[in-house]
This record gives C-alpha cells, structure tokens and sequence, in this order.
C-alpha cells in the first residue's frame, strides 16, 4: 500500500463534527423528568388552585358580611323603619261540647253578592257605596247521634234484621270561606272615603258577608242535600251491621 492510499483512508475514517443546532440523531437518549420533581410541581399546582378558591369564597362572604353591617346601620338610621309587636295573650277556654254528628253530605256555593246604599237626592259620586264580593261557603248536612237509645235499634226474632231509627238529616249553618272569597267592586262616595280615616267602615262588607250566608242556607235549603244525607247513612250503617251477621238492614228516619 502506498503513502497515498493511506491518507486517503484516514481521511475517510474521520468523523464530522455536529453542527450547532440540529437535531439529535435517533440513536441519543431523552432525558425525562425526575418522578419526585413532578410530584413537587403537582402539590403546587393543586395548593395553588385550593387558596384561589378559598381566597374567592372568603372575599364573597365578606362582601356579604360587609352589606349586611351597611343594611343594619342604615335601618337604624332610618325613622321609617316598621317594626311588629306581638302584645296577643293566651287563648281563654271558653266552653266544650261533646258532639255525636255524622256528616253525611256537604255542599259548596258560591254566590255573588251586589249591595249598594244610596242617599236621596245626592250623587253616589258624593255619598253612598256600593260592594261587590263574590263569596263562597259549604253547608253539611249531618245526622245527631246524641239522642238515640236502646230502643232505636230492633233485631227481628230470627236474628236476620236489624232496624235502625235515626232522626231527620239537619242542615248545619253555612260556613263561609273567607280564603276563597274575594271583593270585586268596592266603592265609596267622597263623604265616606273621608269617613273612613277616622273610622274603618266595615259594616258593609260585614252585611254582604251575613246576606251571602242567608242565600247559601237558603240555596241548601231547597237541594235535595237532606236526601244524600239519608243515603249516605243507610249505606253507612248497612256497611257497618252486615259484617255482623245480619241479612237485611233496615234504616229508617222520623
């Protein structure tokens, strides 16, 4: 081998520097971060995170604690500021009744009632009134037990009827619903709207409320509720007495 041949070989050989900024080639190793680092940096990431919550609730409960100091301050300031005394005492027993009614129907009504008081010879614009209220109440028809003895039940001889004599269904007194009642119109002339500064008027709504009771009792009155009563309480009974052994059941009123 020559001198020449030699040179040209260590000149093959001979490896080429990197240039400054390319990339790596595959065969180099990655280098990863340590497990005990990521661990770190994690916990701060979270911690931070907790305290931005927590400095967020903090700073929105004080601002609420803050307007609350501001709203107490400013109604005891004010001289306007209303207020509620409770001076009601204890409820007195005033009686107690032993009651034996079997209600055995009820009916519902609604009547509206149109009163108006005018003064002669003067505009209802001036005096007088007038009040509307469509009112609703119920009415029970009711079977008294109070009264009854041994001698309103009979057995037959064989033991297969039994007969029961009731007194006549009543009709109860209407009971008004003042919940579901409500004032349509209600208007009053000069005079009276000046009236009621120094005196609340409330006879007119209280004689609306009393004609309205009388229409319902006399609307009751003239159903046929005292009859579903009757039937409503033989049906009763004769659910009541058959399970005892008898056949027939008899329930008769007078």
């Amino acid at each position: 081998m020559t001198g020449t041949e030699v040179q040209t070989e260590q000149v093959g050989s001979r490896t080429e520097p990197t240039p400054s900024g390319s990339t790596p080639t595959s065969g180099e190793p990655r280098r990863r971060m340590p497990a005990g680092l990521a661990g770190v940096l994690g916990f701060v990431l979270g911690a931070a995170l907790t305290a931005g919550l927590v400095a967020g609730a903090v700073s929105a409960l004080r601002d609420d604690f803050r307007d609350a100091i501001w709203r107490t301050l400013l109604d005891g300031l004010n001289p306007f500021t209303t207020g509620q005394v409770d001076r009601s005492e204890t409820p007195v027993l005033v009686s107690m009744h032993d009651l034996a009614r079997f209600v055995a129907a009820e009916a519902q009504y609604e009547v509206l009632v149109d009163l108006e008081n005018d003064v002669r010879y003067v505009p209802s614009w001036l005096a007088g009134e007038r009040i509307v209220l469509a009112v609703n109440g119920s009415v029970d028809a009711y079977v008294d037990f109070r009264d009854l003895d041994a001698d309103a039940i009979e057995i037959s001889d064989d033991g297969t009827t039994v007969t029961v004599t009731l007194p006549e269904p009543e009709l109860a007194e209407p009971r008004i619903d003042l919940d579901a009642s409500r004032a349509l119109t209600e208007d009053r002339g000069l005079v009276d709207r000046v009236g009621d500064l120094f005196d609340a008027d409330t006879d007119a709504r209280q004689e609306a409320l009393a004609t309205a009771q009388d229409r319902i009792s006399d609307a009751a009155a003239g159903s046929d509720l005292d009859e579903r009563a009757r039937a409503n309480t033989t049906a009763t009974l004769e659910a009541m007495l058959s399970p005892l052994g008898y056949d027939q059941v008899v329930v008769e009123f007078g």
